[in-house]
């Protein structure tokens, strides 16, 4: 494969998450993927809604990251062998990221963070991230924690009338 190795640092919890997507990969398609494999095809796999999303709200969303295996001290460093086009895609992504949180710089391990949350978000959501989106898992949170159906009409009223005015402002 032609193409760059890209070293960065990360955190535990993007560790996990490319552990999971790595496993989801695998799992669809039957075969194994290496790490470079498993963050080029999250790119691929959002590079459609990046125009859309609100990169202030990724790392917000709910994922379920599955803990059951540990993540070695190694798996903070990992290396990737990505192609030249990816290379260029992340940098793209990079200033998408910064744009869309009024950061001065954004480095390659928070690109990566960004991405791999949006594609396991995805996958588990089998939707695209937006404000109505985001409002309704918000919702659908808090409505399964109480208990009381008075208090989850009003929840649900209110979140509805949230929804309509901001449609209403064309901010949807």
């Amino acid at each position: 494969m032609i193409g760059v190795e890209l070293q960065i640092r990360i955190a535990y919890e993007t560790a996990e998450m490319l552990e999971q997507l790595k496993a989801i990969y695998q799992k669809q398609s039957d075969i194994n993927f290496t790490k470079g494999e498993v963050l080029s095809k999250a790119i691929m796999a959002t590079y459609d809604q990046w125009g859309e999303t609100e990169w202030d709200k990724v790392l917000s969303l709910p994922v379920k990251i599955d803990q059951s295996d540990e993540v070695s001290a190694g798996a903070l460093r990992p290396k990737f062998q990505i192609a030249n086009d990816i290379e260029a895609k992340i940098t793209e992504l990079k200033e998408s990221i910064r744009l869309g949180v009024g950061a001065n710089f954004v480095k390659n391990g928070a690109a990566v963070k960004f991405v791999l949350r949006l594609a396991l978000y995805t996958l588990q959501n089998d939707r695209v991230v937006s404000v109505e989106s985001v409002i309704s898992d918000t919702l659908d949170h808090f409505v399964e924690a109480e208990e009381h159906p008075e208090t989850k009409a009003t929840l649900q009223k209110f979140a509805a009338e949230v929804v309509n005015q901001l449609e209403l402002n064309d901010l949807l």
